[in-house]
């Protein structure tokens, strides 16, 4: 499990530094707040799954995630907000096949999970808000339910991973996303626990997964530009000179009449 940790944290360096990189600092600029209907997506996709379980604690399985009694694909449906560019709101539906992780025999269940995720794009918030930016790195951590459909029972979890989105279009993006859901003990199906001790992670149900889909961007997608009040002020105050002038030439003119 440490290997998952590090390969996760290697990633998301890679991809932020890759993120900075496709920046354009000619577009990056200050935006306006959009209204509630704006800036909406619907996100599609298919996963691979690797799951954990505090009933293995101590066995010495295998922790390959692709290992037949732990891995299994999945796929997701989810639908989100930004309120600004750099921070959104995604609720999110993934299942529905899983493991339940005793041995190293394949136990299957049938699974889902709806998450509420905060969204960080970090791309917008540490370098500017840029419309046309290829590459997005967007952490994101949330909560919500598991349902065992197989064990009849629901459990808590939290969640947390990392996105990644390619534009290819105004409406259209590419999204990778690595993320790890940490769930109560009986997410599984299976109550009771061979833990003594040991790590917070190793008391709980834990799934790991790489996910690859598409995102839809809909209704209006980008964000205008605040308008530079520095500079109609300084508009408004040369018409006003203007116009003083005129007043002014006009009141000679007057006078050189009388």
């Amino acid at each position: 499990m440490k290997k998952l940790f590090i390969v996760l944290a290697m990633c998301g360096l890679t991809m932020g530094s890759m993120a900075q990189e496709t920046t354009d600092p000619v577009q990056k600029y200050s935006v306006a707040t959009n209204s509630f209907w704006s800036n909406w997506f619907i996100q599609v996709g298919a996963d691979w799954n690797a799951f954990y379980s505090n009933e293995e604690h101590g066995q010495g399985l295998a922790r390959s995630p692709f290992k037949s009694f732990r891995a299994t694909p999945g796929f997701s449906l989810a639908i989100g907000k930004w309120f600004t560019p750099g921070l959104g709101l995604r609720t999110k539906f993934s299942g529905v096949w899983g493991r339940t992780v005793v041995d190293e025999n394949k136990h299957s269940n049938k699974t889902w999970t709806l998450n509420e995720n905060v969204l960080f794009n970090l791309s917008n918030m540490l370098y500017g808000y840029n419309p046309t930016r290829v590459w997005n790195f967007v952490p994101f951590v949330g909560a919500g339910i598991n349902r065992n459909c197989d064990a009849n029972c629901y459990s808590m979890n939290l969640s947390a991973g990392i996105l990644n989105t390619f534009r290819v279009s105004k409406h259209v993006g590419i999204n990778l996303e690595l993320g790890w859901n940490f769930a109560e003990s009986d997410f599984d199906g299976v109550s009771y626990s061979n833990i003594e001790g040991g790590r917070v992670w190793d008391s709980h149900d834990n799934k790991f997964y790489a996910e690859v889909g598409l995102t839809f961007n809909l209704g209006k997608a980008t964000w205008d530009k605040t308008p530079d009040v520095d500079a109609i002020k300084a508009l408004s105050q040369s018409q006003i000179d203007a116009l003083n002038a005129q007043l002014n030439d006009a009141n000679a003119e007057n006078a050189r009449l009388k």
